[in-house]
């Protein structure tokens, strides 16, 4: 199971080594992996498909793969569906088969990098909609070997933060996730309160958040979101890149006035107010920007783009410039999206 060295993939296209890797397809495995590390005392990392990570030349710990696909119905009624997905499992084909199944809730969520494992994690979120929202329970391995469902009132959720983030930001062993688990309702209730969803099917914003008798079919909204997103972000395939590399700052209501007469647009978000992390690096003049083989993608600058050779190091001293800018400029300090992992 245990195999070194291996090359690890990830969208950056950052060139990256393990030591030791370990393909897991099932929990013995993953016990098997949690007991391996802690003899050899080198940490163990869990990777999906590197879609939300820069990777640095030499990764240190075991590195692990789920790779459970499966989708399990646990349970239906006339209103939801229950349903075990394998963290191995692509993220958007989940999305694509559960609409073709009538199971709704993520549509808005299509065409977003990564597998099922990680999403729980950052708690993935796209135009106004959180994974969340959808999540009964995570299971996993912890780091005492033991099997565990992890109800989702327990994960911690926040904006692009649970539980399971905090855990590797303290540097604590990660739990390996083995799968997750979402309840999905049957009946279409389309959350197109995101200005751009709205606009995409020339509905009132102010009136979007309500379902309307006309509203779009789920597979529709899924159709627009893709649009979007093709439209402003560039394919990891042809332009490799990680997403958005900064999260939307939240902020209190007095950095919310100071901002707005520097022409920056806070909404209102939970009790406070968020700002977006790509408006403030437009005014600053960082789209477009680049520097060697990294840049800011010219039609979204929260996405950084390798162009060709670009290093770990580089595109990370890249990003402390885009931070120290809008620092100085806005006093305000971006945090990145992505994990470092080392």
């Amino acid at each position: 199971m245990i195999t070194e060295p291996r090359q690890l993939p990830n969208t950056l296209k950052l060139p990256a080594n393990a030591r030791l890797a370990a393909d897991l397809s099932s929990a013995a495995d993953a016990i098997e992996a949690m007991v391996y590390a802690a003899n050899a005392g080198c940490g163990l990392r869990c990777l999906g498909e590197g879609s939300n990570v820069v990777l640095l030349p030499e990764v240190q710990p075991l590195v692990c793969y789920v790779k459970d696909t499966s989708i399990s119905l646990l349970s239906r009624d006339e209103d939801f569906v229950t349903i075990k997905v394998g963290a191995g499992k692509n993220w958007h084909e989940l999305v694509e088969e559960t609409l073709a199944q009538g199971w709704f809730g993520l549509e808005n969520l299509a065409l977003i990098p990564g597998s099922v494992g990680a999403a729980p994690i950052q708690n993935i979120g796209a135009y106004g909609v959180e994974v969340a929202q959808f999540i009964e329970s995570v299971s996993v391995i912890d780091a005492n070997q033991t099997a565990r469902d992890i109800a989702a009132s327990d994960c911690a959720f926040a904006y692009r933060d649970s539980v399971f983030k905090a855990r590797l930001a303290a540097s604590d062993q990660a739990l390996i996730i083995l799968s997750v688990t979402f309840r999905l309702p049957l009946r279409a209730n389309v959350n197109l309160a995101y200005a751009e969803l709205a606009e995409a099917f020339e509905l009132d914003t102010a009136k979007a958040g309500k379902q309307k008798p006309h509203a779009p079919a789920p597979l529709q909204v899924a159709a627009a979101v893709m649009a979007i997103r093709r439209k402003k972000l560039p394919d990891p395939g042809e332009y490799a890149n990680a997403g958005s590399f900064f999260k939307n700052p939240v902020i209190d209501a007095s950095t919310a006035q100071r901002l707005q007469v520097r022409s920056v647009t806070p909404y209102r978000f939970a009790q406070g107010y968020k700002v977006s992390a790509a408006q403030l690096m437009d005014l600053a003049g960082w789209k477009g920007a680049r520097s060697g083989d990294v840049g800011c993608w010219p039609k979204q600058p929260l996405v950084l783009v390798n162009y060709g050779q670009a290093s770990a190091e580089h595109l990370l001293g890249f990003a402390q410039e885009i931070q120290r800018s809008i620092a100085e400029r806005f006093e305000i300090q971006l945090e990145l999206e992505p994990s470092v992992v080392s």
